[in-house]
Protein backbone atom coordinates (compact mmCIF):
# COMPACT_ATOMS: atom_id res chain seq x y z
CA UNK A 1 0.00 0.00 0.00
CA UNK A 2 1.69 3.84 -1.14
CA UNK A 3 1.98 6.22 1.39
CA UNK A 4 -0.67 8.45 -0.60
CA UNK A 5 -3.55 6.09 -0.02
CA UNK A 6 -2.74 5.78 3.59
CA UNK A 7 -2.80 9.19 4.08
CA UNK A 8 -5.92 9.77 1.68
CA UNK A 9 -7.22 7.02 3.96
CA UNK A 10 -6.86 8.90 6.84
CA UNK A 11 -8.11 12.28 6.03
CA UNK A 12 -11.08 10.64 3.94
CA UNK A 13 -11.65 8.21 7.22
CA UNK A 14 -12.01 10.90 9.56
CA UNK A 15 -14.39 12.77 7.08
CA UNK A 16 -16.82 9.82 6.97
CA UNK A 17 -16.20 8.87 11.31
CA UNK A 18 -17.77 12.70 11.86
CA UNK A 19 -20.21 11.97 8.99
CA UNK A 20 -21.24 9.07 10.63
CA UNK A 21 -22.23 10.20 14.05
CA UNK A 22 -22.58 13.40 14.12
CA UNK A 23 -26.44 13.28 14.15
CA UNK A 24 -26.23 11.22 17.25
CA UNK A 25 -23.66 13.08 18.91
CA UNK A 26 -24.18 13.90 23.22
CA UNK A 27 -27.01 10.88 22.86
CA UNK A 28 -27.39 7.87 25.46
CA UNK A 29 -25.38 4.81 24.92
CA UNK A 30 -27.00 2.17 22.76
CA UNK A 31 -30.01 5.31 22.29
CA UNK A 32 -28.89 4.46 18.34
CA UNK A 33 -27.59 1.75 16.20
CA UNK A 34 -25.79 3.06 13.91
CA UNK A 35 -25.30 0.89 10.87
CA UNK A 36 -24.70 2.98 8.13
CA UNK A 37 -24.52 6.47 6.65
CA UNK A 38 -28.44 6.51 6.87
CA UNK A 39 -28.81 5.59 10.01
CA UNK A 40 -28.33 8.41 12.24
CA UNK A 41 -31.00 11.22 13.15
CA UNK A 42 -30.17 14.11 11.10
CA UNK A 43 -29.29 18.03 11.40
CA UNK A 44 -27.02 17.81 8.88
CA UNK A 45 -28.02 15.93 5.52
CA UNK A 46 -26.27 12.69 5.04
CA UNK A 47 -22.56 12.48 4.64
CA UNK A 48 -22.16 15.88 5.58
CA UNK A 49 -19.30 16.38 8.26
CA UNK A 50 -19.07 18.67 11.26
CA UNK A 51 -16.72 21.30 12.31
CA UNK A 52 -14.50 18.00 13.31
CA UNK A 53 -13.50 17.88 9.61
CA UNK A 54 -13.82 21.36 8.88
CA UNK A 55 -10.99 22.38 11.29
CA UNK A 56 -8.97 19.87 9.97
CA UNK A 57 -9.37 21.19 6.74
CA UNK A 58 -8.96 24.82 7.58
CA UNK A 59 -5.70 23.22 9.16
CA UNK A 60 -4.58 21.02 6.40
CA UNK A 61 -5.41 23.83 3.64
CA UNK A 62 -3.43 26.60 5.64
CA UNK A 63 -0.34 24.06 5.71
CA UNK A 64 -0.14 23.39 1.72
CA UNK A 65 -0.86 27.48 1.67
CA UNK A 66 1.90 28.46 3.64
CA UNK A 67 4.16 25.79 2.61
CA UNK A 68 4.26 25.23 6.72
CA UNK A 69 3.38 26.23 9.74
CA UNK A 70 1.32 29.59 10.55
CA UNK A 71 -0.09 29.66 13.39
CA UNK A 72 -1.97 33.25 13.11
CA UNK A 73 -3.66 31.85 10.00
CA UNK A 74 -5.22 28.58 11.05
CA UNK A 75 -6.53 30.77 13.68
CA UNK A 76 -8.48 33.35 11.25
CA UNK A 77 -9.52 29.90 9.33
CA UNK A 78 -11.08 28.83 12.42
CA UNK A 79 -12.52 32.06 12.39
CA UNK A 80 -13.90 32.27 9.20
CA UNK A 81 -15.02 29.00 9.67
CA UNK A 82 -17.44 29.65 12.18
CA UNK A 83 -18.37 33.05 11.94
CA UNK A 84 -18.95 33.43 8.18
CA UNK A 85 -19.39 29.85 7.28
CA UNK A 86 -16.16 30.26 5.30
CA UNK A 87 -15.18 26.54 3.79
CA UNK A 88 -18.65 25.13 5.38
CA UNK A 89 -20.43 23.70 3.05
CA UNK A 90 -24.10 24.02 4.83
CA UNK A 91 -26.13 26.50 5.06
CA UNK A 92 -26.63 25.74 9.02
CA UNK A 93 -24.13 27.57 11.23
CA UNK A 94 -21.97 25.22 13.83
CA UNK A 95 -20.54 26.60 17.30
CA UNK A 96 -17.71 26.01 18.63
CA UNK A 97 -17.02 24.32 22.08
CA UNK A 98 -16.43 26.59 24.97
CA UNK A 99 -12.55 25.99 25.21
CA UNK A 100 -12.02 26.34 21.35
CA UNK A 101 -14.33 29.59 21.71
CA UNK A 102 -12.87 31.04 24.49
CA UNK A 103 -9.64 30.50 22.26
CA UNK A 104 -11.01 32.64 19.23
CA UNK A 105 -12.49 35.27 21.47
CA UNK A 106 -8.83 35.77 22.73
CA UNK A 107 -7.10 35.58 19.61
CA UNK A 108 -9.71 38.00 18.25
CA UNK A 109 -8.47 40.71 20.93
CA UNK A 110 -4.93 40.05 21.11
CA UNK A 111 -3.95 38.47 17.91
CA UNK A 112 -1.70 36.16 19.95
CA UNK A 113 -2.15 33.17 17.61
CA UNK A 114 -1.10 30.96 20.77
CA UNK A 115 -4.65 31.47 22.65
CA UNK A 116 -5.85 28.04 24.03
CA UNK A 117 -6.09 28.01 27.33
CA UNK A 118 -3.95 26.39 29.87
CA UNK A 119 -5.68 25.49 32.46
CA UNK A 120 -5.95 21.62 33.47
CA UNK A 121 -9.71 21.77 33.47
CA UNK A 122 -9.97 22.96 29.93
CA UNK A 123 -8.60 19.59 28.51
CA UNK A 124 -10.57 18.92 25.67
CA UNK A 125 -10.78 17.13 22.47
CA UNK A 126 -10.49 19.91 20.01
CA UNK A 127 -6.91 19.67 18.81
CA UNK A 128 -6.91 15.48 18.50
CA UNK A 129 -9.97 15.99 15.88
CA UNK A 130 -7.86 18.37 13.50
CA UNK A 131 -4.55 16.37 13.38
CA UNK A 132 -3.75 14.76 10.78
CA UNK A 133 -3.45 17.25 8.32
CA UNK A 134 -0.36 18.21 10.98
CA UNK A 135 1.52 14.69 10.84
CA UNK A 136 0.86 14.28 7.07
CA UNK A 137 2.53 17.74 6.06
CA UNK A 138 5.42 17.18 8.57
CA UNK A 139 5.94 13.66 7.61
CA UNK A 140 8.13 11.48 7.58
CA UNK A 141 10.54 14.17 9.95
CA UNK A 142 9.06 12.49 13.32
CA UNK A 143 10.10 15.45 15.68
CA UNK A 144 8.90 17.74 13.58
CA UNK A 145 5.70 15.73 13.54
CA UNK A 146 5.57 15.71 17.16
CA UNK A 147 6.25 19.50 17.43
CA UNK A 148 3.50 20.48 15.24
CA UNK A 149 1.10 17.63 17.50
CA UNK A 150 1.87 19.47 20.12
CA UNK A 151 1.50 23.65 18.38
CA UNK A 152 -1.46 22.77 16.27
CA UNK A 153 -2.97 22.16 19.40
CA UNK A 154 -1.71 24.58 21.61
CA UNK A 155 -3.63 27.78 19.28
CA UNK A 156 -6.83 26.63 21.14
CA UNK A 157 -6.04 23.83 23.52
CA UNK A 158 -3.08 24.48 25.91
CA UNK A 159 -3.57 22.17 28.67
CA UNK A 160 -0.44 19.86 28.70
CA UNK A 161 -3.06 16.97 28.49
CA UNK A 162 -4.45 17.86 25.13
CA UNK A 163 -0.37 18.59 23.82
CA UNK A 164 0.76 15.08 25.11
CA UNK A 165 -2.45 13.33 23.66
CA UNK A 166 -1.33 15.29 20.61
CA UNK A 167 1.65 13.94 20.50
CA UNK A 168 0.95 10.31 21.15
CA UNK A 169 -1.62 9.97 18.57
CA UNK A 170 0.58 11.48 16.04
CA UNK A 171 3.27 8.96 17.22
CA UNK A 172 1.27 6.62 16.73
CA UNK A 173 -0.16 7.60 13.27
CA UNK A 174 3.17 8.47 11.42
CA UNK A 175 3.98 4.53 12.56
CA UNK A 176 0.41 3.85 10.61
CA UNK A 177 1.47 5.35 7.72
CA UNK A 178 5.02 3.42 7.76
CA UNK A 179 3.20 0.71 7.38
CA UNK A 180 3.98 -1.20 11.05
CA UNK A 181 1.74 -3.85 12.27
CA UNK A 182 -0.93 -2.27 14.27
CA UNK A 183 -0.08 -3.30 17.49
CA UNK A 184 3.64 -1.92 17.12
CA UNK A 185 2.28 1.31 16.08
CA UNK A 186 -0.23 1.04 19.23
CA UNK A 187 3.33 0.81 21.15
CA UNK A 188 5.08 4.17 19.73
CA UNK A 189 5.12 6.13 22.79
CA UNK A 190 5.51 3.38 25.30
CA UNK A 191 9.11 4.38 26.60
CA UNK A 192 8.48 8.36 26.26
CA UNK A 193 8.90 10.20 29.76
CA UNK A 194 5.11 11.56 29.41
CA UNK A 195 4.05 14.32 32.15
CA UNK A 196 0.70 13.01 32.47
CA UNK A 197 0.23 9.85 34.19
CA UNK A 198 -3.31 9.56 32.52
CA UNK A 199 -1.17 9.35 28.61
CA UNK A 200 1.73 7.45 30.25
CA UNK A 201 -1.10 4.88 31.18
CA UNK A 202 -2.59 5.22 27.24
CA UNK A 203 0.84 4.77 26.09
CA UNK A 204 1.18 1.51 27.78
CA UNK A 205 -2.11 0.03 25.93
CA UNK A 206 -3.64 -1.09 28.89
CA UNK A 207 -7.21 0.40 27.28
CA UNK A 208 -6.79 -3.06 25.28
CA UNK A 209 -7.97 -5.14 28.11
CA UNK A 210 -10.46 -3.22 28.60
CA UNK A 211 -14.77 -3.69 27.77
CA UNK A 212 -16.66 -0.96 26.13
CA UNK A 213 -18.46 -0.55 29.43
CA UNK A 214 -15.05 0.92 30.64
CA UNK A 215 -14.81 3.00 28.08
CA UNK A 216 -16.21 6.93 28.30
CA UNK A 217 -16.40 8.83 25.18
CA UNK A 218 -16.61 11.90 26.66
CA UNK A 219 -14.84 15.40 25.24
CA UNK A 220 -11.88 15.25 28.13
CA UNK A 221 -9.11 14.31 25.90
CA UNK A 222 -7.97 11.50 28.23
CA UNK A 223 -11.30 9.99 28.04
CA UNK A 224 -11.54 11.01 24.01
CA UNK A 225 -8.07 9.58 22.88
CA UNK A 226 -8.72 6.19 24.86
CA UNK A 227 -11.93 5.47 23.32
CA UNK A 228 -10.88 6.17 19.40
CA UNK A 229 -7.56 3.71 20.48
CA UNK A 230 -9.72 1.26 22.04
CA UNK A 231 -12.00 1.36 19.09
CA UNK A 232 -8.93 1.26 16.53
CA UNK A 233 -6.80 -1.50 18.54
CA UNK A 234 -9.93 -4.08 19.32
CA UNK A 235 -11.96 -4.48 15.91
CA UNK A 236 -9.73 -5.92 12.82
CA UNK A 237 -11.81 -3.94 10.01
CA UNK A 238 -11.92 -0.10 9.18
CA UNK A 239 -15.99 -0.31 8.92
CA UNK A 240 -15.83 -1.81 12.37
CA UNK A 241 -13.31 0.15 14.00
CA UNK A 242 -16.15 3.38 12.85
CA UNK A 243 -19.23 1.79 13.34
CA UNK A 244 -18.33 1.17 17.09
CA UNK A 245 -16.69 4.79 17.74
CA UNK A 246 -20.25 6.00 16.05
CA UNK A 247 -22.07 3.83 18.45
CA UNK A 248 -20.33 4.52 21.66
CA UNK A 249 -22.86 7.78 22.24
CA UNK A 250 -21.62 11.24 24.02
CA UNK A 251 -19.06 12.61 22.24
CA UNK A 252 -18.79 10.33 19.48
CA UNK A 253 -18.34 12.13 16.51
CA UNK A 254 -14.85 13.42 17.59
CA UNK A 255 -14.15 10.17 18.86
CA UNK A 256 -15.29 8.45 14.91
CA UNK A 257 -13.24 11.28 13.46
CA UNK A 258 -9.70 10.39 15.29
CA UNK A 259 -10.69 6.25 15.52
CA UNK A 260 -11.09 7.48 11.14
CA UNK A 261 -7.47 9.18 11.54
CA UNK A 262 -5.78 6.13 12.92
CA UNK A 263 -7.80 3.58 10.86
CA UNK A 264 -7.94 5.10 7.55
CA UNK A 265 -3.94 5.15 7.84
CA UNK A 266 -3.74 1.92 9.04
CA UNK A 267 -6.42 0.02 6.19
CA UNK A 268 -5.71 2.25 3.59
CA UNK A 269 -8.61 4.48 0.99
CA UNK A 270 -10.01 0.65 -0.43
CA UNK A 271 -10.57 -0.42 2.94
CA UNK A 272 -13.59 2.81 3.20
CA UNK A 273 -17.19 1.23 2.22
CA UNK A 274 -18.16 2.74 -0.94
CA UNK A 275 -21.23 3.37 -0.19
CA UNK A 276 -19.76 5.85 2.58
CA UNK A 277 -17.67 7.19 0.00
CA UNK A 278 -20.40 7.81 -2.81
CA UNK A 279 -22.31 10.57 -0.19
CA UNK A 280 -19.61 12.11 1.46
CA UNK A 281 -19.45 15.46 1.06
CA UNK A 282 -16.73 17.38 -0.50
CA UNK A 283 -14.70 13.86 -1.30
CA UNK A 284 -12.44 15.80 -4.07
CA UNK A 285 -11.44 18.46 -1.82
CA UNK A 286 -10.63 16.04 0.70
CA UNK A 287 -8.24 13.57 -1.57
CA UNK A 288 -6.74 16.60 -2.98
CA UNK A 289 -5.66 17.68 0.36
CA UNK A 290 -4.40 15.42 1.65
CA UNK A 291 -2.45 14.41 -1.68
CA UNK A 292 -0.89 18.21 -1.10
CA UNK A 293 -0.35 17.56 2.09
CA UNK A 294 2.03 14.34 1.28
CA UNK A 295 3.71 16.15 -1.05
CA UNK A 296 4.80 19.62 0.61
CA UNK A 297 8.05 20.26 1.63
CA UNK A 298 7.51 22.78 4.53
CA UNK A 299 9.40 25.79 5.28
CA UNK A 300 10.37 25.06 8.82
CA UNK A 301 12.20 28.70 8.61
CA UNK A 302 9.42 31.01 8.84
CA UNK A 303 8.49 32.10 12.32
CA UNK A 304 5.42 29.15 13.39
CA UNK A 305 3.28 32.39 15.31
CA UNK A 306 2.61 33.62 11.50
Amino acid sequence: MTLNERAIGGLLALACGDALANGVEFSPRGSADIKDMNSTRRYLPVGQWSDDTGLALCLGESLVANKGFDAADQMRRYEGFYDRQEGWPSELALAPGNTLGAALKKFKHTDEPFAGSTHPLAAGNGGLMRLLPAVLAADPDLELIRLWARESTRTTHGAEECLEASELLAMIIHHLLRGEPKNQALEAGKDEAWKSKKITTLAQGDYLQKTDALIKAKSYVVDTLEAALWCFGTTDSLEAALLAAANLGDDCDTVAAITGQLAGCHYGLKAIPADWLNVLVEKDRIVQLARSLIDLTPDTTANPEG
